[in-house]
């Protein structure tokens, strides 16, 4: 294969390759994060009905020595990613990156680990391959949003399989060229449709994006070939994946600045920005769907600042994109998994509450006759703009007669606005507690804490499938 400068799969594959590992302190510090995060979510993830299931099956389609977080059976390195992905995604408690409009690391460190475990590698070199790994998330995504995710595709599954594909030959040391086909055959293994949302199989599309990412790396290593035109060809990825009108909604986003979103994959300065430094992540501080963030935000401020209770209120109105709302699909969820896409039941817990923690997302918590009584109160007003160009909107009506209302651009989580350090390790405590023991927590966390150092990834996947 001759490579190709001005073909994206080639520039995307030699960037990936050839580009040097002396990243930034914030760089460095933003992928540590983000792995702590998502081993977090992984631990309770790991004990949902949803992971036990997968797990049952990973073990039957491929015994190996990678470790998979909560189970002490050895996988192969793709069923370890499935199992880690799927448990990762779980409670919907894991980061959104926004130039992809996905699930970042729920795909990218699973897949990481397995490889990493699988090879006995140092975590430098995964946090490398995670800031390589998630920048061609960034620009996939940059290249077929917004109109990929707003038209129904389930971005973590699709977008997020080729980013971590990318990592994993990073992480692998592939060649330029066995980069190229490791990308390349990973579109071949991406899918996913947003009508799963709800149901097992949503986190159960980061599980499989993240076992199709060390798959491609794998068939890549293994010699498999693939094309070269599975990005910007007419019958790629920017075409199918966003539609016929490709040509039309380039014009639209021409001079618009959606996180970078142009819908055409570009080919030069692949590395600048670098996504990691530039737009971050954005770590969830509730176990819900990130659409729901700005509205919680935003009704919670509200709360606090004026001595709100749930017996003073009337109504509550939200005005936001139209592409959040449509993703909280259930206004009146009947299961957990439902609860985690209703904007009505997320609020209502934060009004009666003032918080949502997990404990609010279990079957028997989402029947709470004081939670159910709130769903009426709330309103949505689809607003038809760009999540850049609109602020989410909670208007409050009072009993009294008196109204408040708020606007939130980004999240508390967001670059903007991002939790601290010890509030990410309050987060990894509250995920760890009725998990596993206070002890191994510990331990799991000195193990993530050095991983920066050099430490084995081993240390820390032994770790985490200990019984």
């Amino acid at each position: 294969m001759t490579l190709d400068t001005n073909n994206p799969l080639h520039a995307f594959a030699l960037w990936a390759t050839d580009t040097s590992r002396d990243w930034s302190d914030l760089a460095i510090t933003r992928a540590h994060n983000a792995l702590i995060d998502t081993v977090a979510v992984m631990i309770p993830g790991a004990n949902e009905p949803v992971t036990q299931k997968v797990f049952s099956l990973a073990r039957k389609w491929g015994a190996g020595t990678c470790n998979a977080a909560g189970f002490t059976d050895g996988l192969s390195a793709p069923m370890a990613a499935l199992v880690n992905g799927t448990a990762a995604h779980a409670l919907d408690f894991d980061d959104n990156f926004d130039p992809a409009k996905a699930h970042a690391s729920a795909v990218l460190v699973p897949a990481l680990l397995a490889v990493a475990d699988e090879n006995n590698l140092s975590g430098d070199a995964l946090l490398d391959a995670y800031i390589v790994g998630l920048q061609i998330t960034g620009l996939v995504g940059q290249g077929v949003n917004p109109f990929h995710r707003n038209r129904g595709w389930h971005a973590t599954a699709t977008v997020g399989t080729v980013g971590a594909a990318a990592g994993c030959a990073r992480l692998m040391g592939l060649n330029a060229e066995k980069t190229a086909h490791a990308i390349s055959l990973s579109t071949s293994l991406a899918g996913g449709f947003m009508s799963q949302f709800g149901t097992m199989a949503k986190p159960l599309h980061a599980g499989l994006a993240a076992a199709g990412a060390v798959q491609a790396a794998q068939l890549a290593e293994a010699g498999i070939t693939a094309g070269s035109e599975t990005l910007h060809g007419d019958k790629g990825m920017g075409t199918l994946m966003v539609g016929p009108d490709v040509e039309e909604l380039r014009a639209v986003m021409a001079n618009k600045d959606e996180h970078g979103q142009k819908v055409t994959f570009r080919t030069d300065n692949i590395g600048t920005p670098l996504h990691i430094e530039k737009y971050g992540l954005k770590v969830k501080r509730f176990p819900n769907c990130g659409s729901i963030h700005r509205a919680l935000d935003g009704l919670l401020e509200l709360k606090e600042t004026h001595g709100i209770t749930a017996e003073d209120v009337e109504k509550i109105l939200v005005r936001a994109p139209a592409s959040h709302l449509r993703n909280l699909m259930y206004e009146r969820p009947a299961t957990m998994a439902e609860a985690k896409f209703s904007l009505e039941y997320g609020l209502a817990v934060g009004l009666k509450c003032g918080n949502a923690t997990l404990s609010d997302y279990t079957n028997s918590a989402i029947q709470r006759p004081e939670i159910t009584a709130l769903l009426p109160l709330i309103e949505r007003d689809y607003v038809e703009k760009l999540e850049t160009d609109f602020p989410t909107e909670v208007h409050i009506f009072l009993k009294s007669g008196k109204k408040v209302q708020s606007k939130v651009d980004m999240p508390v989580g967001s670059s903007p606005n991002p939790l601290s350090l010890a509030q990410l390790w309050d987060k990894f405590t509250a995920c760890a507690a009725g998990n596993i023991h206070s002890k191994r927590a510990e331990k799991i966390k000195l193990a993530l804490e050095a991983l920066a150092t050099g430490k084995p990834v081993r240390e820390l996947t032994n770790l985490l499938a200990a019984g």
